[in-house]
């Protein structure tokens, strides 16, 4: 079974498109990294995927579900790239991971809060943490309902390398030994073809949809020929 159906979906705001007839599948059990230049819709179709947007046309289905449903039969683990801080305010870590009601069914095997070290914060309150700290307990939020897929919008925006490096080594186990599906939206290319074994890359529609070791390949159709690839401290942008 697919994990995400996405069949001739279209988005707009307005006047203004931000998807134009998507027609992609994601595969049960793969690590997908959706790329793109700023306003190509990355975060729209996300939410879509989600059941947080409505498309304008089109259909998605996840494990077969309508988005909603999958959201709410906790199918769906999603962490935005932004959220409302103040409706967290002034939960504890341990008053918020207590609050969200743990899967029935043990189907990972882990320990969530143990695994993303969060028991030595578990006192503190969500808005004292640092942004690296903030991010694994949003994440562990989405976890301990144990869905099917995960998926992130960004997730390790203002988070240190060392700290990214631990994060995606963490995804690769959920996915591997744990049976995850991952889609993972991130400008961070590098990480992408390190970690993620296939790409979407979007511009509003979907430019190209396969492994990814042909990114290099698939971004130059997306950002044009002028796209640069660099380097450092084994971190890569593009």
């Amino acid at each position: 079974m697919n994990a995400v159906t996405v069949s001739g979906v279209s988005v707009a705001y307005g006047e203004v498109s931000a998807l134009e007839d998507i027609s992609v599948t994601i595969r049960d059990g793969s690590f997908i990294g959706l790329v793109g230049p700023n306003g190509s819709g990355k975060t729209t179709l996300v939410k879509t995927v989600v059941g947080l947007e409505t498309p304008d046309n089109g259909e998605v289905t996840v494990y077969g579900k309508q988005p909603f449903e999958a959201r709410r039969a906790n199918v769906i683990g999603y962490v935005p790239q932004k959220y409302e801080r103040s409706s967290l305010f002034p939960a504890t870590v341990q008053e918020l991971v207590s609050a969200s009601k743990k899967a029935e069914e043990d189907r990972y095997g882990i320990d969530i809060v143990d695994v993303l070290d969060l028991k030595r914060i578990m006192d503190q309150k969500f808005t004292d943490l640092s942004g690296g700290q903030q991010q694994r307990v949003m994440v562990a939020l989405a976890l301990l309902k144990q869905p099917r897929l995960l998926i992130l919008d960004e997730p390790t925006v203002g988070v240190d390398v060392q700290t990214q490096n631990r994060f995606y080594e963490f995804l690769e186990t959920l996915n591997e030994e744990h049976g995850v599906t991952v889609l993972l939206v991130s400008h961070d290319v590098g990480m992408v073809s390190e970690y993620a074994e296939e790409v979407i890359c979007l511009n509003r529609s979907v430019c190209c949809h396969g492994a990814v070791e042909e990114l290099p390949e698939y971004l130059e159709e997306v950002y044009g020929e002028g796209f640069n690839m660099f380097t450092h401290e084994d971190h890569h942008h593009a």
